[in-house]
């Protein structure tokens, strides 16, 4: 067996393999002595400190820590030395503070240990530059933060005001974000700062709006459709030479070290422009780069803000219509309505000829059918806007449904179709407006009888929940498939087009209605195989 042979630490070989590896390692490796001096400085730590190795050897550590921190960091060194502990890792404590020759701060993340005993003890430290990871979190951050208060601005003045906010002083010093609507100046918003000189710049771009087609220099640089960024292109652009000039009289009475604009486009279209101005330092790629980001962000929040704001426009619109048709049209139809019911109220005591009842009936029919129609239209309004108002009380569930038996048996009748009520025993009271869950239930019952085929069963049913009532209706009819089924409570949609019975509103009331009561529906169908409706009404004293 051949003998086990170390290698010892003076080794030629060994020395210049760790000597290497010092040199390639991207990290800072630096040793110091047990007075905390510098004995050793690889390329890694030159790079990274942006000192020679030569300025460093022989120097205290101090030189490489910021100077809040080096009344402390010498009994740091001094506990830890003394302690059982040979090593940390990289990672085991929080994140250091280092300096650079140039006297800037970075985030840091060091391992360290010693070798040796007593006045021989030798530190070693491992020092990792971890700023770029800080900055993508920070960013990363801001950008989630940015999202989530930009999705919640709906109104285009809000948005906008978002926009320049966000932007101070995360990434400058002052934004200025202007809006248009095709060609038109839409509006203005100011973030700086100073509150006080935001406030004047505010004004001072309210009292003279940007036209977009205007020889303004930001208004050209928005022309173009794309991120300019000053002063690194100032030198071979007069225009952006002209937006220093023009940020030095309106944004900040300091000097302007750079300025940043911004394009916000959304589906091809330029909805406005941000103006980034900096009085301390010029922006980097990665700003420039966070900014275009948060731009984009900011774009589509206004587009929604603005569809937004079109779709509610477009719903008052309707809304007013309605009510106004829904006025307008009740006058005569309610006219027409007395008037038949008069004809033929007399026709029993009076010969009128047998055309002239027929004809009143029908007249009759349809206006009930008119009023009807007039009555789900203002319903699923005040559904939509959330003003229908129910006022429930303790009901009987076995009176809810009688009455709702009552008024459909007739129809039922006519279509040889039974309807059979079963309930459990001791049911509580339910809280319900017993007039709307009459009429939730008529909906119900109604669209069953219409769509089930002669001399089937629809069963009502109802049992005990979850501090809740759950009702049934169930019928024999063709059932829906899924793509009926999404659509089931949809407004003025039916599962057969060729059925024009209605305007397709009352799943929709029904739904709204049950909701009103704080309770939920829902529908469970197969093809061939009958539909049921279930719906739950909360228990009245629980």
């Amino acid at each position: 067996m051949a003998e086990a042979r170390s290698v010892p630490l003076s080794d030629p070989i060994t020395d210049a393999v760790l000597a290497g590896i010092a040199t390639i390692s991207a990290d800072a490796i630096i040793c110091i002595d047990q007075s905390q001096r510098i004995t050793f400085f690889n390329e890694g730590a030159a790079r990274i400190f942006g000192y020679t190795v030569e300025e460093t050897i022989g120097k205290p550590i101090e030189l490489l820590i910021p100077e809040r921190f080096r009344p402390t960091h010498s009994r740091h060194v001094q506990n830890f030395g003394n302690s059982a502990i040979h090593a940390r890792r990289m990672g085991e404590r929080s994140a250091i503070s280092a300096l650079r020759k140039n006297g800037e701060e970075f985030p840091a993340e060091a391992a360290i240990s010693y070798l040796g005993e007593g006045d021989n003890k030798v530190y070693s430290v491992v020092l990792r530059d971890i700023t770029f990871r800080k900055r993508t979190e920070q960013q990363q951050r801001f950008l989630a933060e940015a999202g989530e208060k930009l999705a919640s601005s709906l109104g285009t003045e809000d948005t906008i005001v978002t926009v320049a906010d966000l932007a101070v002083p995360a990434l400058a010093d002052a934004a200025i974000v202007t809006t248009f609507h095709g060609e038109s100046y839409r509006g203005v918003a100011v973030a700086h700062v100073d509150s006080a000189r935001g406030r004047k710049v505010q004004a001072a771009r309210e009292e003279s709006p940007a036209a977009l087609h205007s020889n303004q220099p930001v208004m050209q640089v928005a022309q173009l459709g794309t991120t300019l960024v000053t002063p690194e292109t100032a030198k071979n652009d007069k225009r952006l030479t002209a937006i220093l000039d023009q940020a030095r009289e309106i944004v900040a009475p300091k000097q302007i070290a750079a300025a940043l604009i911004l394009p916000l486009i959304a589906r091809t279209q330029l909805l406005g422009v941000l103006e980034l101005y900096s009085a301390g330092k010029s922006f980097d790629m990665d700003e420039v780069n966070l900014a275009e980001d948060m731009a984009r962000r900011g774009a589509m929040a206004l587009d929604n803000a603005r569809l937004h704001e079109q779709v509610m426009v477009g719903l008052q619109a309707r809304d007013d219509m309605i009510g106004i048709v829904a006025h307008d049209l009740r006058n005569p139809v309610n006219a027409v309505k007395m008037l038949t019911g008069a004809i033929l109220g007399t026709e029993r005591d009076s010969q009128l000829p047998l055309d002239v009842v027929e004809y009143s009936t029908i007249i009759r029919q349809a206006s009930e059918q008119m009023d009807s129609l007039i009555r789900d239209l203002l319903d699923v309004t005040r559904i939509e806007a959330g003003r229908m108002k129910v006022e429930a009380v303790p009901s009987e569930v076995h009176d809810l449904l009688t009455d709702a038996l009552r008024t459909l048996n007739p129809v039922a009748n006519q279509k040889s179709i039974e309807l059979e009520l079963r309930t459990e025993d001791d049911l509580p009271e339910v809280l319900a407006d017993r007039e709307r869950i009459r009429q939730a239930l008529s909906n119900l019952i109604g669209n069953s009888v219409k769509f089930s085929p002669s001399g089937t069963t629809i069963d009502l049913r109802a049992e005990r929940g979850d501090h809740s009532v759950l009702f049934s209706v169930r019928d024999q009819g063709p059932g829906m498939n899924e793509e009926q089924l999404s659509h089931a409570f949809d407004r003025f949609w039916q599962s057969r087009r060729t059925d024009r019975e209605g305007a397709g509103l009352g799943l929709a009331i029904t739904r709204g209605l049950i909701e009103a009561h704080g309770g939920k529906i829902w529908v469970e169908s197969r093809v061939g195989e009958g539909s049921t409706f279930y719906f739950t009404l909360p228990v009245a004293g629980e």
